[in-house]
């Protein structure tokens, strides 16, 4: 597969990610099984199209800090569907820390600075 499928991949992904994060953070009790699963299937999505673009791109090991760092995040939202369910009185604070991560992910996944 191309690059540009692996990339496609990743940030429908991530896209899917954002969009069921925001849902949690703001819905009530009965849409929370469409969007949980809507994030997991976001998760392995953009998982998949990550390691694809690695391996596109050749990276062997041992990999970049900012490959580290991104696995990092992925588990950071991976974590976010439950961290919102059980702190439901920070969901605003939640949802603009996962803004912030994504931000970071992009800058890293862009730069790749180190």
């Amino acid at each position: 597969m191309s690059i540009e499928f692996y990339l496609w991949l990743h940030l429908s992904g991530i896209g899917l990610i954002l969009l069921s994060v925001g849902g949690l953070a703001h819905s009530s009790e009965s849409g929370r099984k469409l969007l949980s699963a809507a994030h997991g299937i976001g998760l392995l999505i953009s998982l998949v199209g990550g390691f694809g673009l690695l391996a596109r791109y050749q990276f062997l090991w041992p990999w970049p800090t900012w490959v580290f760092i991104k696995i990092g995040i992925w588990f950071l939202f991976g974590a976010s569907a439950t961290l919102l369910r059980r702190l439901s009185h920070l969901a605003t604070p939640l949802w603009w820390g996962s803004w912030a991560l994504f931000l970071l992910a992009a800058y890293l996944g862009v730069h790749k600075p180190f």
